[in-house]
């Protein structure tokens, strides 16, 4: 029988909880914590720190998920009945939202927890191998947490070992420039000492780290750090995933989602445990009875698709059959399941087991193409991404579906594949990272208009930091939305 690591997250349930304390990282009262020489009692203790790390995700959750995604200009009005949602939409935002507090304080749950493991195994009982290889896991784990925190506020505490007293929680600020050489750094040592396959679906391994490195350098490359020199860089380590041999795009775009395994093109995948909660994407997009959908997709979006784009014609459903001969809004298919819902029985089912794509190989053609046509042109940046338009026709054999690109200047493919990421990751938590690095938040503007309370602005490209760490650790609020 295959191995899930969401099966080993029931047994680690406790452990988890002792090791995360407070549910904000950087609130814990330190006395109330386990000393490692009481936890770590033997080898098998080590291995089970580190899966418990993954305890902490998704970082992608209900909540943030909705901030996320909202704050973006692929989306239309939420139901009123949202709360929070709304204001998200109308870009304003407060310090004490719970989508804020959620996204700062789980991501640094990760990292308390990575750094408690850290300090630990060097002294562990293991073989060497043994031990680089969970130092990698560990080392993995708090990058791809730090990746989440700069990107969403800047400059944000870096602690790199577990506190051991309450001054050691309140830390200043680190610059970003800083956070993203400790992200490179732990990425490296990853990508150089993860396994070459995972222990178990959902576990980390070697090309994880590669995948994850070309999305980091992309991110570089582009606002506000503006490091061009990192293109090259995002452009290797994505040929390095396309070229492993290890991953396949899957011929028909609907059969990428609404599975509870990985797929050809998985690379790193959340994994749920059937009928103990699941996918949070589901309840915010499906527009069934009794659902509020927050994440609904604009008229505008959905008349941007090429003609016959599985992605319009599966991933948004329009003129779908509801109760009573009702018809429903547009909503997208891609996490949400639609069976039942002309009875009405949907309406009990708030989450779906469906996984959730962290990487994908079609993101790794998508990195690719932009950066081969930021280094050298787009002449040899049409064959990674005319591969993700070729599989998302829906009539193969027919090159009027989603033809392929051609003739394009560098501005004009640059603008194209800013929309193909758009088209194909919609929902799945790129596409704010996607307006901030390219500089394009200004997009949401242009859409909304006199929807919004404030107008955009260059304080967009950072969260409010939560209200609590302003006062508990006395760090500086980013720029107000006004």
């Amino acid at each position: 029988m295959k191995r899930y690591i969401t099966y080993a997250l029931l047994i680690l349930m406790m452990m988890a909880m002792v090791i995360s304390g407070c549910k904000k990282a950087l609130e814990e009262d330190p006395k109330t914590s386990i000393p490692p020489d009481r936890f770590f009692k033997n080898p098998d203790s080590y291995e089970l720190a580190v899966t418990g790390i993954y305890s902490g995700l998704p970082l992608y959750s209900g909540n943030t998920a909705m901030m996320l995604e909202m704050c973006t200009d692929i989306y239309g009005t939420p139901s009123t009945a949202a709360e929070q949602a709304l204001p998200m939409y109308q870009n304003a935002p407060a310090d004490f939202y719970y989508n804020t507090r959620d996204a700062w304080g789980n991501a640094f749950s990760i990292i308390k927890n990575a750094n408690f493991v850290l300090e630990a195994l060097p002294k562990g009982p293991l073989e060497e191998l043994k031990k680089k290889q969970l130092m990698a896991e560990a080392r993995f784990l708090r990058a791809y947490a730090y990746f989440y925190l700069v990107q969403l506020y800047g400059d944000v505490p870096m602690p790199v070992k577990p506190a051991t007293d309450y001054a050691n929680l309140q830390m200043p600020r680190t610059a970003q420039t800083e956070i993203y050489k400790l992200i490179l750094d732990d990425l490296t040592y990853a990508e150089a000492n993860l396994p070459e396959s995972a222990t178990a679906q959902g576990r980390v391994y070697k090309l994880v780290s590669t995948a994850l490195l070309a999305k980091v350098y992309l991110t570089m490359a582009g606002n506000p750090l503006k490091q061009t020199q990192y293109f090259a860089n995002a452009k290797e380590k994505a040929v390095a995933v396309i070229s492993s041999g290890k991953f396949q795009l899957v011929n028909d775009f609907a059969s990428v989602f609404h599975k509870t395994v990985y797929t050809s093109e998985s690379i790193w995948e959340q994994l749920y445990v059937p009928g103990l909660g699941g996918n949070p994407v589901h309840g915010l997009t499906l527009t069934a009875a009794t659902y509020n959908p927050i994440l609904v997709p604009a008229d505008w979006f959905i008349n941007s698709f090429a003609t016959g784009d599985q992605r319009k014609e599966w991933g948004i459903v329009q003129n779908y059959g509801g109760p009573n001969g009702t018809t429903l809004n547009p909503f997208f298919r891609k996490f949400a399941d639609v069976s039942g819902v002309a009875s009405g029985t949907t309406s009990s089912r708030a989450v779906v087991s469906y996984t959730f794509p962290y990487l994908r190989l079609a993101e790794m053609y998508l990195i690719a193409a932009e950066a081969e046509n930021e280094v050298n042109g787009p002449a040899g940046a049409y064959t990674y991404i005319n591969e993700i338009r070729k599989r998302a026709r829906v009539d193969k054999a027919n090159v009027t579906n989603v033809p392929d690109l051609s003739g394009l200047s560098q501005q004009q493919f640059r603008e194209a594949a800013w929309m193909e990421r758009k088209w194909e990751l919609s929902l799945e938590g790129s596409t704010w990272f996607d307006l901030k690095r390219t500089n394009t938040l200004q997009n949401i503007q242009n859409r909304r208009g006199a929807g919004l309370i404030n107008p955009i602005g260059t304080y967009n490209q950072t969260w409010l930091i939560p209200d609590k760490e302003i006062v508990n650790n006395n760090i500086a609020q980013n720029p107000s939305y006004k």
